[in-house]
């Protein structure tokens, strides 16, 4: 177990792991087993006080130092960390009134509506030069994402991938007496297995499997996306992948007794049938669920998200949290050491252990096997189904995603009240694109 003293400052005090015998090395996380002069100039630059903004959108200051001041802090003891709460609302507020912003935390999904959208988008490229960061330590996914957005710059690191999880309620299997879900389902055996666990019982109905519409469909494991990320023109309709995905997820809902509440799509509703009322055997949801459902459920456990028969090994698009330098940063080199922390093999085992976050970093299983140690209801649990060798490309690469998700999601209510697939796909692709026009034209 990593102690939160055991920490960058420790090592900053020495001049990093072998610099303490005397021998040139690396000057922070991320960047170990450097040398030269990139390692003397992030020592100084460790060394050095100094002052750095930071905010998160919808994010308190104490929700804050949980995940990441309290950490930092004790990692650069030289450093000032200044946060700013702010929300969605007033963010541009906050952009008016704050000459300094070193670092802004977002999600993918976010980071079209608070960075980009603010001009606050800042290539550091030429730190990650600088510094000599390896990014082929992160996963590619979010990095291919965001040079897809900035023709090839980065604008910063994901500090955590956030992704889908298949969680089951193991006393439901039991009750029925029916096998748990295994790792490695296709998408046609969890559909036999929701039939097979939809039933009512003591006049209970029991849905076999509950999911949330906009993640399982958006964060395809087939890299559909809505949008064409060079012409921003959506691409709901005569498109196969697409159609695909909305079909696969589709059929759930149409098996006798498994329609959502009131057949129409209801998030909250579902995940209290599942939390609440547990009487939902499987459930799908973003990664956040994990601590909802370790407080909630008694006997629980996570299976390997399911996968198309042609795309074994890949996983669904992931939603990662980003912290990214802003061009309002008056301390680019500060804040890049804070990057390298906060991608470094000790932060990210103490955020998979204490905040069942999961890792970045692109070999993560070493990490997982920590995963939630120090959560004591998450004892004992299948963490290794959290791990895929790959991911799907992620929507975030177009800034009108959200767009296509409010529209996808008219799409499933009108085909749970009876209209076609091909008829509800072309009806939001139009939506999609007068929506998208009618932001342009602003």
């Amino acid at each position: 177990m990593l102690s939160k003293k055991t920490t960058f400052s420790l090592l900053s005090v020495c001049l990093m792991l072998t610099a303490c015998s005397g021998k040139d090395s690396a000057s922070a996380p991320g960047n170990e087993g450097k040398s030269g002069d990139a390692a003397s100039d992030a020592r100084t630059i460790v060394d050095t006080p100094t002052t750095l903004t930071l905010t998160q959108p919808g994010l308190s200051e104490e929700q804050f130092n949980i995940r990441y001041g309290a950490q930092l802090r004790t990692a650069f003891p030289k450093y000032t960390f200044q946060y700013i709460s702010t929300t969605g609302t007033n963010f541009g507020d906050l952009i008016a009134t704050n000459p300094q912003l070193d670092l802004l935390f977002t999600s993918a999904s976010g980071m079209p509506t608070y960075l980009t959208s603010y001009k606050l988008e800042n290539s550091i490229n030429d730190l990650i030069a600088k510094n000599k960061y390896d990014l082929n330590r992160l996963q590619a996914t979010p990095i291919d994402m965001q040079k897809k957005l900035s023709d090839g710059q980065v604008y910063g690191f994901p500090i955590n991938i956030g992704t889908l999880v298949f969680l089951y309620n193991k006393d439901l299997f039991d009750k029925f007496g029916t096998a748990y879900p295994a790792d490695n389902m296709t998408w046609d055996e969890v559909y036999e297995l929701a039939r097979k666990m939809t039933r009512t019982d003591g006049g209970v109905a029991y849905k076999g499997l509950m999911f949330a519409w906009e993640h399982i469909v958006g964060w395809n494991q087939l890299s559909a996306l809505y949008f064409n990320t060079s012409t921003n023109k959506a691409q709901l309709t005569n498109n196969d992948q697409i159609k695909r995905v909305f079909e696969n997820a589709a059929r759930i809902w149409s098996i006798p007794g498994n329609e959502p509440p009131n057949n129409a799509y209801s998030l909250g509703g579902m995940r209290d049938w599942f939390l609440k009322d547990q009487t939902v055997a499987m459930y799908m949801d973003a990664d956040g669920l994990i601590k909802m459902t370790a407080d909630a459920l008694k006997n629980w456990d996570l299976a390997k998200y399911p996968v198309f028969p042609d795309k074994k090994g890949v996983g669904p698009s992931p939603n990662p949290t980003f912290a990214s330098i802003t061009k309002l940063s008056k301390n680019r080199d500060a804040a890049f050491q804070v990057l390298n922390y906060l991608t470094s093999n000790e932060y990210q085992e103490w955020a998979a252990r204490n905040l069942g976050y999961m890792p970045s970093l692109r070999d993560a299983q070493p990490i997982m096997e920590h995963f939630g140690k120090d959560i004591p209801s998450f004892a004992g649990k299948n963490s290794k189904a959290l791990v895929f060798d790959s991911y799907a490309d992620m929507q975030q690469a177009s800034p009108y995603y959200g767009l296509g998700v409010i529209e996808m999601s008219k799409a499933i209510n009108e085909h749970l009240k009876g209209k076609d697939v091909n008829t509800v796909l072309r009806e939001a692709n139009e939506r999609a694109d007068k929506a998208v026009a009618e932001q342009l034209a602003r």
